[in-house]
């Protein structure tokens, strides 16, 4: 017999516990109904009894599992979480940046005038050409920490680490801890988010928020609260702040869901999508608008859209990029005499397939993209002969949608940056986490003999995946995935196991080539040497001579406020990432920004403001001026890019000779 105190848990069961001799008791769940405080008799066998020391309760409640999951289900996503966080962290003080984003973040990290207005460089001179949401994040980070490689990817692999960890969370409210263990595990074995989280490419907290904005949506549908999705448009509105439309995708499949399953009346769910409309597009748009209120002349210009952030988000990073033409201008060029750097890092219009699945796109995202849609197909099946699930339609809506938004949006737009593909890895993970609970569910032979198809396919198709790995690497992938699937058939108990490994074994073993290479957000696995010469060597030399010719600026033009101006972003990114040095891309990213015109340079010139100018073969009316009156320095016959003088070289005395 014990007596337990009973407070606060008025009209619901719980599981109680008390304290008898420093140990912690728990009793099993009882009917509290009626209780609002005061004492309660219980008889407690010893059976149903759970002892613990009360001291290490902190400790062991980290470990366990909640009461609704299974006891190994935290410990094992706990694991899978760290595995996934030593992944994304390996190396990452060697890392080569994004050095575009890289130079971006050091800028806004130097005051709070640059941070608000997502400058580029440290005079902010000109802004980058994204909203800064994910920017912002990195400029803190630098702020503490300094200007470090590791500080720019410390934020990804915190924020991969969460998605793991969310992605869970989301997949099991809606098909079980089993389902949500298989979905991280997927995740954390695809390449593309392995490359991803090893950088400081934004998407890491785009896909962060729009898991929280789906597990708000869940939890609204689910408790009746609508401030859950009030919520969600927070969260979709944020995640606009970091790759602005392609977030709004979310807001359609979010909305629907909710409209088809919560149980209010339809004028209240009417209601509640309208507002949660109203919050996303609020959020989404505040920004924008408050630094479009402030004049030009107390603020960045704004690269990529004329001066315009509406222009710049809506034209500029959103329909032109369904343009199979579309370019980066001078963004684009020669690095040592290979192609230029933009021909190597992004999948163009050539073969749309590319995109997803075969080449690159296959190597980095693609890999259990057929698996997924098969899976999702199962699942609707199995959904039409059931009784309604509310959760189960939602998750349909919402995972089904995501994932064939997005392959749309990439096998339809001209050019695909490999990264992008990460956005396909939550749908991806969560409808083959589910599908793997319903095939271990099923008893029909027909069922099971078609999941065994589908995985021997997949193990075929990552076999021709890795075609650039060696022969020992692919040959033996593929031969031991084959004999875990004829495991599967033989040995039952086993079969779900074996074939979720036989699976996932080609994309585990391009992930950790990526870990082995030293490879990051901008790499594809098993990619061919050119990309590695502009993805590594071209931003490794860069980083490492941007401070030896920072410092001969500095000591032949002294006077000079700008030693180095660029044409360019990615000309002055090593120079701002390297030294902090305020150098003005007078073009912004691709050459066409208005940043300083033809009658600022002279102006500067003349004032002797400017040392040295680095251009790229261009038809610019300011490219021109450069080459006119500023005295050109031999080239490098393996670059592109031309070196100007255009500043006052300092006179030094001759040394005296004492006779």
């Amino acid at each position: 017999m014990l007596l337990a105190d009973v407070d606060g848990f008025v009209g619901r069961d719980v599981e109680p516990w008390v304290e008898v001799a420093g140990l912690r008791v728990e009793i099993g769940a009882i009917p509290l109904t009626g209780f609002a405080g005061g004492r309660i008799l219980v008889t407690v066998t010893t059976a149903a009894i759970v002892v613990s020391p009360s001291d290490a309760g902190f400790r062991w409640q980290f470990w366990r599992s909640p009461g609704d999951q299974p006891g190994w289900a935290r410990p094992v996503l706990l694991l899978v979480a760290a595995l996934a966080g030593v992944s994304y962290a390996w190396g990452m003080a060697g890392q080569e940046p994004q050095i575009y984003y890289a130079a971006a973040a050091r800028s806004m990290a130097m005051n709070w005038h640059n941070f608000l207005f997502a400058a580029f460089d440290p005079d902010a001179v000109i802004s980058v050409d994204k909203l800064p949401g994910a920017l912002w994040v990195q400029a803190v980070s630098v702020h503490v920490f300094g200007p470090h490689v590791w500080a720019l990817v410390l934020p990804q692999v915190v924020e991969g680490v969460l998605t793991v960890l969310l992605l869970f969370r989301v997949v099991h409210r809606t098909a079980g801890p089993v389902a949500g263990v298989v979905a991280v595990v997927v995740l954390a074995c695809t390449p593309v988010v392995v490359s991803l989280d090893r950088g400081n490419i934004p998407d890491t907290l785009l896909i962060l928020l729009l898991l929280l904005a789906v597990d708000r949506t869940f939890t609204a549908i689910e408790s009746g609260r609508t401030r859950n999705l009030w919520l969600a448009g927070l969260f979709v509105g944020l995640a606009f702040q970091v790759k602005m439309v392609q977030a709004w995708v979310a807001i359609p499949l979010l909305a629907l869901a909710y409209l088809i399953v919560a149980t209010s009346s339809v004028r209240r769910r009417l209601a509640d999508v309208a507002v949660f409309g109203v919050v996303a597009l609020v959020v989404s748009l505040s920004w924008m608008t408050i630094v479009s209120l402030i004049p030009a002349n107390r603020r960045p210009y704004v690269d990529g859209g004329g001066d315009s952030l509406f222009e710049q988000v809506f034209r500029y990073n959103a329909l032109s990029r369904a343009d199979s033409g579309f370019g980066v201008g001078a963004g684009s060029f020669e690095v040592g005499g290979q192609q230029n750097y933009r021909s190597q890092l992004v999948l163009g219009p050539e073969n749309r397939l590319d995109h997803v699945f075969t080449g690159g796109g296959g190597r980095s995202g693609g890999w259990l993209v057929p698996l997924a849609l098969i899976a999702l197909i199962a699942l609707v099946v199995l959904a039409r002969h059931r009784t309604r699930n509310l959760r189960v339609v939602a998750a349909l809506i919402i995972w089904g949608g995501w994932l064939l938004i997005h392959l749309a949006v990439f096998l339809v737009v001209g050019t695909v940056n490999p990264y992008y593909l990460a956005a396909l890895a939550p749908p991806v993970a969560a409808l083959i986490g589910w599908g793997a609970v319903e095939f271990a569910k099923a008893e029909s032979v027909w069922i099971r003999r078609c999941g065994v198809l589908a995985v021997v396919a997949t193990v075929l198709y990552g076999g021709w995946l890795l075609a650039p790995a060696s022969p020992v690497v692919r040959w033996t992938t593929v031969a031991v995935a084959l004999v875990l699937c004829v495991v599967a058939v033989v040995v039952r108990r086993y079969s779900i196991a074996a074939l979720l490994i036989a699976a996932l074994a080609a994309p585990a073993v391009a992930a950790a080539s990526l870990i082995v290479d030293g490879y990051g957000a901008l790499d594809m696995p098993f990619e061919p040497d050119a990309s590695r010469r502009v993805t590594h060597d071209a931003v490794a030399s860069a980083l490492d001579s941007g401070p030896k010719l920072m410092t001969l600026a500095h000591n032949m033009f002294p006077s000079a406020h700008y030693p180095i101006v660029t044409y360019t972003g990615i000309l002055a990114a090593p120079f701002i990432f390297t030294t902090g040095a305020p150098v003005p891309a007078f073009g912004g990213f691709t050459g066409s920004a208005q940043a300083l015109t033809t009658a600022d340079l002279a102006r500067l010139t003349a004032q002797g403001q400017i040392g040295f100018a680095l251009v790229t073969p261009s038809d610019d009316a300011r490219v021109r001026w450069i080459q006119q009156y500023c005295k050109a320095l031999p080239p490098d016959k393996n670059d592109s890019v031309r070196a100007y003088l255009c500043g006052p070289v300092r006179q030094t005395k001759p040394p005296v000779t004492h006779r």
